[in-house]
């Protein structure tokens, strides 16, 4: 391959940002040089992205095995006389008896337009020369094509910010969520507890069964607060769920003596305490159930 660079890749050893190398199944170049044409014998300087149109020729000896590739300003004169690079490549190894030939291009972190405007291939001899009043110009800076580009990287630039916004919205909304759903579903424990008999239930399993403490699973009110009929979700037991109100006057001793009272109690005429959950200002007794 013949490459028109204009980006200096230390990885690929290139020599500047501006040059002409021959490339044999690899990024780095077998040969390569920084743009230039011949004018008359003298060495004039000639630059890839200057905007202006060049004409380039890309040439292969079979029996010598030499590629040449000569470049100039579209508006030059004359061809120049001799080639800018030159290397000794054995194709034949290289490329199969049916081959595409073409053109490809690469950008990195920066962007750029380029454009082929014409071109002519031959076999076995020289290729026709291009006649430029039969080539399109040169699209003018700022040019709908161009303009259409910019406005392509813009949009694809604002997608992307926009992207990586609500990427972070739904980061922060799920956080939220698992924090704030943690919250609801905390509970208390200490050590006393351990030593304790009556079952402990997950509050997550009363809130279920209760359907969330909803109004019209209440069955009324007790010593300590509402009493709440509930159907546990694993066993699908009826349990009478008392949950201790805010407003009570009983603190947490009352409370331990009926867990430990009512838990080590059975007599036909008691309701039987099955357990007990504690949260943060939250108390709650799970009874059996017992129907009028």
């Amino acid at each position: 391959a013949v490459e028109f660079d204009t980006v200096k890749t230390v990885e690929f050893d290139d020599i500047d940002d501006n040059h002409v190398g021959i490339d044999v199944n690899d990024l780095r170049s077998v040969n390569s040089t920084t743009v230039y044409y011949l004018d008359e014998g003298e060495r004039k300087n000639l630059s890839l992205i200057s905007g202006s149109l060049l004409r380039a020729w890309v040439e292969y000896d079979g029996a010598t095995k030499r590629l040449d590739v000569t470049i100039s300003p579209a508006d030059a004169p004359r061809r120049p006389e001799a080639p800018i690079v030159s290397s000794t490549v054995d194709v034949s190894s290289l490329v199969e008896e049916k081959a595409y030939v073409g053109f490809s291009a690469s950008t990195g972190a920066a962007t750029g337009s380029h454009y082929v405007l014409g071109w002519s291939f031959r076999l076995n001899g020289r290729a026709e020369e291009l006649d430029l009043s039969k080539i399109p110009s040169l699209p003018p800076v700022g040019s709908p094509v161009q303009k259409g580009l910019r406005g392509k990287l813009l949009y694809l630039a604002i997608a992307l910010a926009l992207a990586g916004v609500v990427v972070l919205l739904l980061a922060v909304a799920v956080a939220i969520w698992v924090v704030t759903r943690r919250r609801k579903f905390a509970e208390l424990l200490e050590d006393w507890e351990h030593e304790y008999g009556p079952h402990r239930f997950p509050y997550r399993d009363l809130f279920r069964a209760t359907r969330g403490f909803s109004e019209v699973r209440v069955l009324g009110v007790g010593g300590f607060g509402q009493v709440y009929k509930g159907v546990l979700p694993s066993s699908r037991v009826e349990v009478a769920v008392k949950k201790i109100s805010h407003g009570s006057q009983q603190g947490m001793r009352e409370f331990v003596s009926e867990i430990v009272s009512m838990g080590r109690l059975r007599h036909r005429n008691l309701v039987q305490l099955l357990g007990y959950c504690r949260r943060q200002g939250e108390l709650l007794l799970v009874y059996d159930f017992m129907p009028n």
